[in-house]
């Protein structure tokens, strides 16, 4: 989330100074203008993108060691189980 905040707010700045160039003879290009807000929110997606591909990796890594444990306690509940009904 702070990584697109950051994004949005780089965007506006660059249109703030777009909008504020010093030449008076010079309008504002709002093509450039536009290009570099639609690459500045591509890469804001990219990034998000990137994030949520991480989370979904360690949720799927967390899942399988929890499960790894759950079959470890299982294997030990009946162990324990097997050790108290045999003396």
């Amino acid at each position: 989330m702070n990584k697109l905040t950051l994004s949005a707010l780089a965007l506006m700045m660059t249109i703030g100074l777009a909008a504020c160039s010093q030449e008076e003879s010079q309008g504002v290009d709002m093509e450039k203008a536009a290009e570099n807000a639609g690459e500045m929110m591509d890469d804001a997606g990219d990034t998000m993108g990137d994030a949520a591909d991480d989370a979904m990796d360690t949720m799927g890594e967390a899942a399988e060691e929890t499960g790894e444990a759950m079959d470890e306690a299982g294997d030990d509940i009946e162990e324990g189980y097997e050790d108290a009904t045999n003396q």
